[in-house]
């Protein structure tokens, strides 16, 4: 498309952005690397009045108080766990004893402390059992992503399926026994403590311990082992997958990426994960993030690195909730990285990926898109949405057409909307066609129907 990108983001785009004022996380916070403790003394301010809500923390930790502005009084709280919202985290909420019903304060302070396993010696380690939503020490660093270790409060509003882990933040991290300290959108420090601010909302991941920082042009590497040479090529390449995504979705590429490599606290267990503006390597290998910028021919690791940096759009950018909500963020992220890796890193690559898409559907019956109702639906969660829909979204895109598809993709990412389910899906693309036939067709062949994993390989024959 050759319209520029204010342009088309004006045309196409009520704003995405909250009138409420963000939450803001102030506080402290301490760290025992060696010892894997964590004790915390925050504050949440600016809380927007919810009727059914939960407070998310992780459940590793126990509760000192959790007590009102003016430090007078702790609120009396109830706690649930509940794997329909969060399998890491107990939910927290006050209830008022009048009325029987929520009621939420737009301040509360928090204070808790928690001792998680320091895993050091792999020989007793387990072979699986480290995951994105960990809090892990592995006797040098501690790793958090954001909402899902809930290492900080974070707001869950039932009613509209919203988290509110992305929030401004002044908070001190001190970690006596760490050599460096990072915390998600701020520059990665040298020292023992530091005070970290932000005046744009963000999930934070936490990187601390014993590790270097390299710098080359804006991107950071923690931990990466990585020479000045290599550097460039990681940051080369992580521009180049950026510039193609913002020219196709017409939509501005946020701020530079950081990368940390860090062991798991499992044997076996690898992979790569984003909170964005952080990409995580997790592995065993010395050599850090070298795998990150390898010269195989699958290109697999860069292929890794595209899904994952096209979170910025389908995650951060936007979130999506309701039934689809996780679908959405995972196969459209799936979808760009296929598009991506087709015209950056060649034809091989690609038909190797759609072709053990292929393999991995072969017999299987899934529910269409319409009839989803809630997560258990999808069955095979991985199966669905980083295998089913994407190659969906490749049928759909040979029925309309590419630019219809980037269009839609757009106006996915820039129309408000409180639910992101199955009719916001239908509005969007029907505002892309324009031609109520055409809709009909698709919802009748891909949408609501259970078969149509056979249609797209028909119509994607080619491969």
């Amino acid at each position: 498309m050759k319209i520029t990108l204010i342009v088309l983001f004006l045309l196409f785009s009520t704003s995405i952005f909250s009138s409420e004022l963000p939450i803001k996380l102030s506080g402290t916070i301490e760290i025992s690397i060696k010892n894997g403790t964590i004790d915390a003394n925050f504050q949440l301010e600016n809380i927007p009045k919810l009727n059914d809500y939960l407070i998310h923390l992780n459940s590793g930790f126990n509760i000192q108080y959790f007590r009102n502005e003016k430090d007078d009084l702790n609120y009396i709280y109830e706690k649930s766990y509940d794997t329909q919202y969060s399998e890491e985290s107990f939910g927290y909420f006050f209830r008022d004893e009048t009325t029987k019903s929520k009621f939420l304060p737009d301040t509360v302070k928090f204070k808790y402390t928690g001792k998680f396993p320091v895993i050091t010696d792999m020989n007793k380690a387990s072979d699986r059992g480290d995951w994105k939503g960990n809090i892990a020490f592995n006797g040098k660093n501690i790793r958090t992503d954001g909402f899902q270790t809930a290492w900080y409060p974070i707001l869950y509003d039932i009613e509209q399926d919203k988290r509110y882990d992305e929030v401004t933040y002044d908070i001190k991290v001190t970690c006596l026994d760490c050599k460096s300290i990072y915390v998600n959108g701020s520059k990665p420090i040298s020292s023992n403590h530091g005070i970290f601010k932000r005046e744009k909302p963000t999930s934070l991941t936490l990187f601390a311990g014993d590790y270097d920082i390299g710098k080359h042009k804006n991107n950071y590497y923690l931990n990466s082992h990585l020479s000045i040479q290599q550097m460039f090529e990681l940051g080369k390449m992580t521009s180049t997958f950026e510039k193609y995504y913002q020219e196709k979705l017409s939509i501005p590429y946020g701020e530079s990426v950081v990368f940390i490599h860090t062991a798991p606290i499992s044997k076996k267990d690898s992979w790569l994960f984003v909170a964005y503006p952080s990409v995580v390597l997790m592995n065993h290998n010395e050599d850090g993030l070298s795998n990150l910028i390898e010269k195989t021919e699958s290109n697999s690791y860069k292929i890794f690195i595209a899904h994952e940096l096209a979170h910025y759009y389908f995650g951060t950018y936007k979130k999506f909730n309701s039934e689809l909500g996780d679908m959405f963020t995972e196969s459209f992220a799936e979808y760009l990285s296929l598009k991506l890796t087709k015209k950056l890193l060649g034809d091989k690559s690609y038909f190797r990926k759609i072709n053990g898409k292929f393999n991995a559907l072969n017999n299987v019956k899934l529910t269409g898109f319409k009839s989803i109702e809630k997560n258990s639906d999808y069955g095979d969660r991985e199966l669905y949405v980083y295998t089913y829909a994407p190659i969906i979204w490749l049928a759909i895109e040979k029925e309309i057409g590419e630019e219809n598809m980037w269009l839609w993709l757009n106006k996915m990412l820039t129309i408000e909307t409180e639910k992101t389910n199955y009719k916001f899906m239908i509005e969007t693309l029907a505002s892309v066609l324009n031609d109520d036939n055409k809709l009909t067709f698709l919802v009748e062949n891909y949408f609501s129907n259970e078969y149509a994993i056979n249609r797209a390989k028909v119509l994607l024959k080619e491969i």
